[in-house]
């Protein structure tokens, strides 16, 4: 028996919610970056991960999730701009010579100013926005890790780099 073209659609989306499974040996990790994925797939965003979870055993379940959710969220939020044609966000976090560092770039449309290192909001009311950043920012800071951003031709980069005394 031939199997129907609705059929095949749901199996399709069965086997990429299956594929959105994020596995990082960080469980914390697994759970808000599979979450993230799931959200980048439904909108059609490509969300490519590299994550050595071990590498951060040494936060705290919830500053994790505070700190790849408010990473995710803004890199979503970026690529989701009408203007962005690259619809990719690409997450590395690997250990080398005693550091942990954690990169993430995405496409993004218009105009990044800065304030002290950290991009301003670019929503029109100021005073509800702006706090991922900063939340991101404090997380790195209670660890002993350095933050640094940057946007040039329309690629956003976000690097964090852990000492090596965190490291397991």
């Amino acid at each position: 028996a031939a199997i129907s073209g609705e059929t095949m659609d749901e199996i399709e989306k069965i086997v990429s919610i299956y594929d959105s499974g994020v596995k990082t040996e960080n469980n914390a990790l697994d759970v808000i970056l599979t979450e993230k994925s799931l959200l980048c797939n439904s909108a059609g965003i490509r969300f490519s991960c590299i994550v050595d979870g071990k590498s951060l055993g040494f936060m705290e379940e919830t500053d994790l999730y505070s700190l790849f959710g408010n990473i995710v969220d803004n890199a979503i939020e970026a690529v989701s701009d009408p203007g962005v044609e690259e619809k990719l966000i690409s997450l590395t976090v690997k250990r080398s010579d005693g550091l942990v560092s954690v990169n993430v770039h995405n496409y993004y449309c218009g105009k990044l100013d800065f304030e002290n290192g950290l991009p301003l909001t670019t929503k029109k009311n100021k005073s509800y926005h702006g706090y991922g950043m900063k939340s991101i920012k404090r997380v790195v800071e209670k660890y002993g890790g350095e933050l640094s951003v940057s946007g040039k031709g329309g690629i956003f980069n976000l690097n964090i780099v852990f000492p090596a005394e965190n490291t397991i």
